[in-house]
């Protein structure tokens, strides 16, 4: 029976080819032929591109009755077969990308049909960035998403927001999926080296990406249920199309060196700063005579280079997708360096007329050299700073200088050792079989595992060992998502009707193994066992399961209005009482441009939209929920189990509603239009920790307390000027405002975290907290007027104040009549300097973000400018609290050392030099907070693309030479290295804080694209 439908299937498709018919022509648009355009039979997966002239040739099956043609940036074309041989079809552009296909989780649909908030960044977009990764792609890309860059070091994390932060324990990072397959993501290592944390995300190719999909509302994140609550982000690898094969090879080598650097004293300033604070020039020196400006001995120009090579086609059956790539990023400080090589097979074959199979598979191997780096005192940005001039490279004897206890930096740079290997296979396989037109099956099944084995070995040469110190840790993650989805759509008179519901279960397996062995005989023996003292072994695993249930459904009437509704269920094992969590999403979308009544009234396109939904955030961890026991707590030499955490089984999901009216319109031939949107988002429940009588054994316990509120807008607009045969002009300006406050803390306590850091309600996360500087006192009758001011004569207005010293406001009599201090109570100064004189100060996250777009073309020259900016955040810069303390051994920058008080009627903004410091000028203070708002020149690309003259003679399809520059110019007012910072990466509190970061470099880059 199996051979004689076997048979059958053949005859039947033979016969189909006996039915067949072949037909040719050419696509084009106003301007000549257009290479590589997409034709395909209506209905079926038979289909064809052009070739280099823009024409084609293809078969096609008894019964068809039409071919649809797309090409990016231009809208699609269905063409009605009429039984002619030969078609010329001609597209228009589409400046507004409606006819642009969007991932929506478990589908598609065209950009014009959706209704809720989702933002695209195609490929283009991405191919001539130099070190760009999978998140910093959407750097200034799309509107209400804030990507920063915390810092310059190879492989670091990267910081993503979309809509403001929502959580305060558990993430505010979206969730990454990646053809289907949510993906592992966070920081893995178990070694600190510093503020920035490892980035799983950036093992990931992004010369595969297709294209970029962020669901930023609930009405289209709810899909995702219990993972959506801080936006989705789709990513889409690329795939073949019918037609003749073809070969892509890219290739880019540039240079990198930092954007500037910080003057420091120099050996004689260095003398005279002593001079100043000690009496004497030649105060700790310890017989040092060196002049060393060590910015420039740990800052080189790294190289940064990419190769890329893919195979792409197929034919009306088979079509694949092949790559292979290698990057290379040397980073401005020596020593550091993140290497990557990648590979990608993505198939897809039609089996039959019912099943359709396919694979999309990538593997990444990572190797990542990392070296010591911000809030670290062996980080070698810390030591270059803070150490004086006049400490030499290396002594007499040839031995590494040292002094102050700290490490020689260029030591720590040639003898410090850690290195990350990574290796990672993600994707997915599935099949999808069509029982009757329009209602089908798809299972699948992805995987994602990560490997991370990490090596550090601290030779004895180096001060934080003596004896050597060697350190091992391994991780796997090992993830395992299976789906079933049912899919069902017609078309009834005006109607159409797309439907799917879906089951989708996913387990986690996370085992860590961790050594550290110190006392090694000789720096020559590094592996573990040469080791004399083990101090650490640890081991450990754990791991979730989710078990989820959902449905989607989308409605159209005329092409006019839109209806989608969207539902899951989650049950988690991460907790106890609530498991499952439940998550509606709807929305409505009514395009007001295809009523009768509205044609000819100029607009190309409008459509208003609404959108509202819940989605939740379960980025806690695994065992929060649980009372959990622990091994070691020995008595007698007996073993002990002690209670090492107290359980809260009735924790339930942090939940987010969030509402979306959005406005989409183009006008004047659509050579401008855009979208704008507003949204109000509230996160309940928030997992805090509880304070408990210690008498517990344990200061506190997790529990839903807390709500966090953003509300802002989100602006997309597109302009073409000018559009010519010869010459086009395009504008794309994204910008997002967002206002981020908390609403409900546990009974309003305020939580201080990081450096300067204090949530409380009515201010958003990430808000400083300290002294106002009011000026610097002149002399003393102006402190003892202060004094004069105190109720309690037996207590001076500042301790310890004198002449040169910070004046601070004096804004509060106390605590306010809630309790807390430093809160907007109105309570007279009562002429002392307490904790009570603390406010806000300044706040980490910005107000409004975005990027703009400029591409001039002209006769295949094309000038593509991208500007970033940001605006309305400050940061605390805790560099100054020790390059600029004027108080001990520590070197300053040469603008404080300039511009000190040294006199009564100096107009100063920096203190006395003076040790000790009894005024503590270095207290939190808005000395420390800047304007972190910039404008910058994030990218420029001069490029040159061969016309189809030249090509055809060279026997090319393409043929492009480019240079592009990345952070070429910024204008910003802060004084530090770089506004784009933040010394603890992803953190949730504390954003906006720079304490001696690796910082980011400007880097020129040429690069060449050739298609076969």
């Amino acid at each position: 029976m199996k051979r004689l439908s076997t048979l059958l299937s053949l005859m039947v498709i033979c016969c189909s080819f006996l039915w067949s018919q072949t037909i040719t022509g050419s696509v084009r648009d106003a301007d000549g032929p257009l290479s590589f355009a997409s034709i395909v039979v209506k209905g079926t997966t038979f289909g064809t591109s052009t070739d280099n002239e823009g024409n084609f040739k293809l078969t096609v099956p008894e019964g068809a009755t039409a071919l649809v043609v797309t090409y990016v940036g231009y809208k699609t074309q269905e063409i009605k077969l009429d039984g002619n041989t030969n078609y010329t079809i001609t597209l228009v552009e589409d400046y507004l990308g409606v006819d642009e296909v969007v991932v929506t989780a478990y589908g598609t649909k065209r950009s014009g049909d959706v209704t809720g908030a989702i933002s695209t960044v195609n490929s283009e977009v991405i191919q001539d960035v130099p070190g760009v990764g999978l998140q910093t792609a959407l750097r200034g890309r799309a509107a209400g998403v804030i990507v920063t860059q915390s810092s310059g070091t190879p492989g670091a994390s990267v910081d993503v927001r979309v809509r403001g932060s929502t959580s305060i324990s558990a993430t505010n990072q979206p969730l990454y999926v990646i053809d289907g397959v949510p993906l592992i993501s966070g920081n893995f290592s178990q070694i600190g080296v510093g503020g920035q944390d490892l980035n799983a995300l950036a093992d990931l190719n992004p010369n595969d990406i297709e294209s970029i999909n962020v669901l930023k509302d609930a009405s289209t994140a709810a899909i995702y249920g219990s993972r959506g609550a801080n936006g989705v982000v789709l990513i889409t690898t690329k795939s073949g199309k019918a037609g003749r094969t073809k070969v892509e090879f890219n290739a880019s080598y540039g240079s990198q060196d930092p954007i500037k650097l910080i003057p420091v004293l120099d050996s004689a300033g260095y003398r005279d700063y002593l001079g100043e604070i000690y009496g004497d020039r030649n105060f700790f020196l310890g017989g040092f005579q060196g002049d060393t400006y060590w910015q420039d001995l740990i800052f080189n120009n790294g190289t940064i280079e990419d190769y890329s090579l893919s195979f792409s086609g197929g034919d009306a059956k088979t079509r694949f997708y092949a790559g292979l790539s290698y990057h290379d990023n040397e980073g401005i400080i020596e020593s550091s360096r993140f290497q990557r090589y990648s590979a990608r097979l993505n198939l897809d074959h039609q089996a039959n007329d019912k099943l359709s199979i396919g694979m999309n598979m990538g593997y990444n191997n990572s190797v990542n050299d990392r070296v010591r780096n911000d809030n670290n005192i062996f980080g070698i940005v810390s030591i270059a700073i803070l150490w004086p001039s006049t400490v030499p490279v290396r002594n007499e004897d040839g031995s590494f200088a040292s002094g102050l206890g700290w490490e020689n930096p260029v030591n720590n740079i040639e003898n410090y050792d850690n290195k990350i290997i990574s290796h990672r296979l993600n994707g997915n396989a599935f099949a999808k079989y069509e029982f009757i037109d329009g209602l089908s099956l798809k299972v699948g099944l992805g995987i994602d595992a990560l490997s991370l084995r990490e090596t550090v070995y601290e030779p004895s040469i180096l001060q934080s060992s003596n004896t050597g110190t060697g350190t091992n840790s391994e991780v796997t993650d090992f993830r395992w998502v299976n789906n079933y989805t049912l899919n069902y759509n017609t078309n009834f008179g005006a109607s159409t009707l797309d439907f799917n519901i879906g089951a989708e279960f996913q387990e986690d397996r996370i085992d860590r193994l961790f050594a550290e062995v110190n006392d090694f005989p000789t720096d020559d023996f590094t592996g573990l066992s040469s080791g004399a003292s083990p101090t650490t072994i640890t081991g450990s695993f754990s791991g979730d399961r989710l078990q989820s249930y959902f449905a989607n459904i989308d409605y159209s009437f005329a092409d006019r209005f839109f209806l989608t509704g969207v539902f899951r269920t989650d049950g988690s094992s991460r907790f106890v009482n609530n498991k499952f969590g439940y998550f509606p999403g709807v929305s409505a979308g009514w395009k007001i441009s295809n009523e009768d009544w509205m044609v000819g009234r100029g607009f190309d396109l409008l459509k208003v939209r609404v959108g509202w939904g819940q989605t939740g955030n379960n980025g806690i961890g695994n065992f929060t929920a649980l009372q959990l026991f622990g091994a070691g707590a020995n008595y007698l030499d007996l073993p002990g189990i002690i209670t090492t955490q107290l359980g809260n089984p009735d924790l339930r999901w942090e939940t987010t509603t969030q509402t979306n009216i959005g406005i989409d319109f183009g006008i004047l031939d659509s050579r401008i239009g855009g979208s704008l949107e507003y949204y109000i988002k509230d996160t309940d429940d928030l997992l805090l920790n509880k304070p408990i009588p210690t008498t517990t054994g344990f200061a506190s316990v997790t529990e839903n307390i807390g709500k966090v509120r953003n509300t802002g807008f989100d602006i997309s607009l597109n302009f073409v000027p000018v559009s010519t045969k010869d010459f086009q002009w395009d504008i794309s300006l994204i910008a997002g405002f967002n206002e981020n406050e908390i609403l409900e803390l546990f009974e309003s306590q305020p939580i201080d975290v990081g450096f300067a850091t204090r949530l409380a309600e009515g201010h958003p996360i990430g808000a400083f907290f300290g002294y106002v500087v009011d000026d610097i006192y002149q002399n003393d009758e102006q402190i003892a007027a202060d004094a004069a001011l105190d109720g309690d004569d037996t207590t001076p207005y500042q301790p310890g104040a004198a002449p040169g010293d910070f004046r601070f406001q004096d804004i509060s009599g106390g605590a306010g009549e809630d309790g807390i201090l430093g809160t907007a109570d109105d309570l007279p100064p009562d002429g002392r300097i307490t904790d009570a004189d603390r406010t806000f100060i300044g706040q980490g996250l910005p107000s409004w973000t975005g990027g703009l777009t400029n591409i001039f073309s002209f006769k295949g020259i094309e000038l593509n400018t991208f500007w970033q900016f940001s605006w309305g955040n400050d940061i605390y810069n805790n560099n100054l609290e020790f390059a600029e303390g004027m108080h001990s051994v520590f070197s300053v920058t040469q603008r404080a050392w300039d511009g000190r008080w040294q006199q009564e009627g100096d107009d100063a903004d920096y203190p006395r030099a003076v040790v000790g410091d009894p005024n503590n000028n270095r207290r939190n203070s808005t000395r420390f907070v800047e304007d972190g708002s910039y404008l910058r020149l994030k990218v420029a690309t001069l490029s040159y693309t061969f016309p189809r003259s030249v090509l055809n003679s060279i026997g090319l399809q393409k043929l492009r030479v480019y240079v592009t520059g990345q952070n070429l110019v910024t204008w910003t007012n802060y004084s530090w290295y770089d506004p784009e910072v933040s010394t603890f990466g992803e953190t949730n509190t504390a954003p906006g804080t720079d304490f001696l970061t690796y910082p980011q470099a400007r880097s020129i880059v040429g690069g060449i694209n050739i298609g076969f």
